[in-house]
């Protein structure tokens, strides 16, 4: 029997896959939502995780971007700072940053919001690293996790020089460690995994990618800069990806009518910002519940385009575990 793990830590559920299936679990509430702040008691999202993975052979995560868990002396020192987490909106920048860093500077960009940080700390970890820490004792994770803090830039394969410890990234999905007997690999980005999933490696056209939070993004060859970011994607490809377009987590609040004319506006400006193709894919939960919405929209902004509703995080997951990506 195939013992492999599939772990996706979205926003709003963790959803895992094995041999019997798919289930779900609610993401933690925050301890802390308001002013700005979105915190979330990083124990209880690892020991989902612990209590999950018992009886696997190999584990495969992808994880919530842009959120971070501080440490000093190997114990966390705050709780998941989430990537809702916008405090660094109250700051100017004491850094630059170019596109070969995978991510632009933005409210809640961890390299941003550390400088808002009063806490004493020696050592920095994305949420994939976190856990992969907790597990195996590494501070290790994929690029595609590792790039959105704003600590690397991805063309050289460099990290910032730091009076902390920043997590060990990976260029390729492998095993960081050992839980017991399961094997833990490198932690992927969820857009990178849900991307996998859904349209695979070398896709030619444009992926709408709609949860909680929404992205409009292209594959390319190589590294390609331009109005949008620059991200690593797999096999030295980068996924063009206009972000902080509107998703469920808003779209839930409103009627079709109500939100009908500013998806219009932002997605077809993320259209124009992304080098021009002749279709689109929108994928990702949504699809599954606001489709004839969606379809209103897609049809006024004039692209051809499809659905996928079935390929999520934990395809693309399941497609890395068989190999041969990087």
């Amino acid at each position: 029997m195939n013992k492999d793990l599939y772990i996706d830590i979205g926003s709003t559920n963790i959803k895992w896959k094995r041999a019997g299936g798919v289930s779900q679990t609610p993401f933690p509430t925050p301890v802390y939502s308001e002013n700005g702040r979105f915190e979330v008691d990083a124990e209880e999202i690892f020991n989902i995780v612990r209590r999950l993975i018992e009886d696997s052979k190999r584990v495969f995560f992808s994880v919530q971007m842009h959120g971070y868990v501080l440490l000093k002396d190997g114990v966390a020192v705050s709780n998941y700072i989430s990537w809702r987490d916008e405090r660094g909106a109250a700051v100017q920048p004491a850094f630059t940053l170019t596109k070969e860093y995978g991510v632009d500077i933005k409210p809640n960009l961890p390299r941003l919001s550390l400088q808002t940080q009063t806490v004493e700390f020696d050592e920095f970890c994305t949420l994939g690293s976190y856990l992969v820490y907790r597990l195996t004792g590494k501070n290790e994770t994929h690029i595609s996790d590792a790039a959105p803090s704003g600590f690397y830039n991805v063309c050289l394969r460099e990290r910032e020089q730091t009076a902390f410890k920043l997590p060990t990234p990976s260029y390729e999905i492998k095993p960081v460690g050992h839980y017991l007997d399961t094997a833990i690999y490198t932690p992927v980005g969820d857009q990178q995994a849900s991307i996998l999933g859904s349209v695979g490696r070398c896709f030619d056209g444009y992926v709408l990618n709609l949860g909680t939070a929404a992205q409009l993004c292209e594959i390319a060859n190589g590294f390609v800069s331009g109005e949008f970011e620059s991200r690593p994607y797999f096999d030295g490809k980068t996924l063009c990806t206009v972000t902080r377009l509107i998703g469920g987590g808003v779209i839930a609040k409103y009627s079709d009518d109500e939100i009908f004319e500013k998806l219009v506006e932002e997605y077809g400006g993320a259209l124009k910002k992304l080098p021009v193709c002749k279709r689109l894919v929108a994928t990702g939960g949504l699809v599954k519940y606001r489709r004839t919405l969606l379809c209103k929209v897609l049809d006024e902004l004039g692209v051809e385009y499809s659905f996928n509703e079935e390929c999520d995080a934990l395809a693309g997951l399941e497609i890395l575990s068989k190999g041969e990506i990087k």
